[in-house]
């Protein structure tokens, strides 16, 4: 197992006085707001507002309603995901030391272990940080989704997760979302399946 004490203790830290700043700039136009991780050890602050929802589906999606789910869920699309990478640079750091423990000769099994232990830290600082009343203080915490969003991972995990860090109230307001992005996939993947048959 990971000793991810100190990760854990420093992404604390690092996400309230960053989420502190992110949310007085930005307040009730936020409506995600967590980590984007690359599918290895590191992460980066992530967050996007409405407003910035509006513009990127206009113009890079021509208001395709089809695409809308993509705008809205797609961290590529977010415009800040290095811009508060600042306030994350011991984060990053710890993440590196974790990185580094790593046995080279692991199993598969312990490599997933790790890797869940990980993200579990990431879902334990969000928590405590909305157990402490961050994302509610000045904001409407309904409107406001709590989330770890990964590269090329699917939306029926992604999903799992975010359900772990949000109240029903939130969830009744994004269920409908990723029901879509499931079944979207889905169906992808049985036009893929059938097209080999």
């Amino acid at each position: 197992m990971l000793d991810t004490n100190n990760f854990e203790q420093v992404l604390y830290q690092n996400t309230k006085n960053a989420f502190k700043k992110v949310i007085q700039k930005y307040g009730n136009d936020l409506y995600v707001i967590g980590f984007y991780h690359t599918g290895n050890y590191s992460l980066l602050p992530m967050f996007n507002t409405l407003s910035n929802l509006k513009k990127v589906f206009e113009k890079e999606y021509n208001n395709d309603v089809s695409s809308f789910y993509m705008a809205k869920w797609n961290p590529e699309n977010y415009p800040t995901l290095e811009d508060y990478s600042e306030y994350f640079d011991e984060t990053t750091a710890e993440c590196q030391k974790l990185e580094n423990n790593l046995d080279s000769l692991q199993s598969d099994i312990e490599a997933m272990d790790n890797w869940y232990q990980w993200l579990a830290t990431m879902e334990k600082v969000l928590k405590q940080l909305d157990s402490k009343g961050l994302f509610s203080n000045g904001l409407e915490r309904e409107k406001i989704t709590l989330a770890i969003l990964a590269y090329d991972e699917e939306e029926s995990i992604q999903f799992k997760r975010i359900k772990l860090l949000n109240p029903p109230a939130v969830l009744t307001q994004i269920q409908a979302d990723f029901e879509a992005m499931i079944a979207e996939r889905e169906n992808c993947e049985q036009e893929a399946l059938s097209a080999f048959s």
